[in-house]
């Protein structure tokens, strides 16, 4: 099994790529980089998806069998219960994944190749209006690995697996698994209840921010200090997380 790695913000130059002291290739198939990079974008328009139409399209992806293990879920039953546990989620923050280093490696005898990315994952909760406390959550970021385990047969990615260098697994797979199947099985039995709240949620919104910036065209100086506020609380909120980060590191 070869092990190439290079760096996600460029291409490998003329295909060519670091590998592990014993290779068994030397290069990455000029054919296969395509993929590689596909995969890429995919996993990072996932991890971003916050409405449901875009998680239904990121997730085209994932095998109608695939599992997606977290440190706190073992999602099986395929790519719908993935679609709902995400969908269930998706009100409670968005996610940025910003990967820095990629490992790709092959299995013949599988048939089966796997692509690790190492990277910074940015965790922003939402905030909402009716739940003060919300402001007060600072952004999170977390380095860790997500790996994609990809069939050859039918390209399409049979396991997710998310592991983080500061949040260790230590749930056992079997309570992780129940976790996994009750909120899979939660979000497809209310996906119709909760879309229609989600459309409804939503088109109030779009009225609501219609609203603000018809005020903010019709009275420029009042919306460009109510911008300032919330530019220095977002610095504030990161400063505060930044130390934070800091503090845990020095202990």
């Amino acid at each position: 099994m070869a092990a190439p790695e290079y760096p996600t913000g460029a291409a490998p130059p003329s295909g060519k790529i670091a590998v592990s002291p014993s290779p068994k290739i030397t290069k990455l198939p000029g054919d296969v980089q395509p993929e590689v990079h596909q995969l890429i974008s995919m996993i990072k328009a996932y991890k971003a998806a916050t409405d449901w139409d875009s998680i239904d399209e990121t997730t085209r992806a994932l095998d109608a069998d695939c599992v997606y293990d977290m440190p706190f879920m073992y999602i099986t039953g395929g790519r719908d219960r993935v679609r709902a546990v995400a969908k269930l989620l998706a009100p409670l923050g968005r996610t940025d994944f910003e990967p820095k280093l990629v490992h790709f490696l092959i299995n013949g005898a599988s048939r089966t190749a796997e692509l690790e990315m190492e990277g910074t994952l940015h965790v922003m909760p939402r905030r909402y209006w009716f739940a003060p406390i919300t402001w007060l959550l600072p952004p999170i970021r977390i380095a860790g690995t997500i790996t994609l385990r990809v069939k050859s047969w039918n390209d399409k990615v049979a396991l997710v697996q998310e592991r983080y260098s500061n949040i260790p697994v230590l749930i056992p797979r079997l309570v992780r698994w129940l976790a996994g199947c009750t909120m899979g099985a939660l979000g497809m039995i209310a996906e119709p209840a909760v879309r229609t709240l989600y459309e409804w949620f939503m088109a109030g919104f779009n009225t609501v921010q219609s609203g603000v910036d018809h005020v903010a065209q019709q009275h420029p100086q009042p919306a460009a200090v109510a911008f300032k506020v919330k530019e220095m609380q977002d610095k504030a909120l990161t400063e505060v997380a930044g130390v934070g980060e800091r503090s845990s590191g020095n202990d």
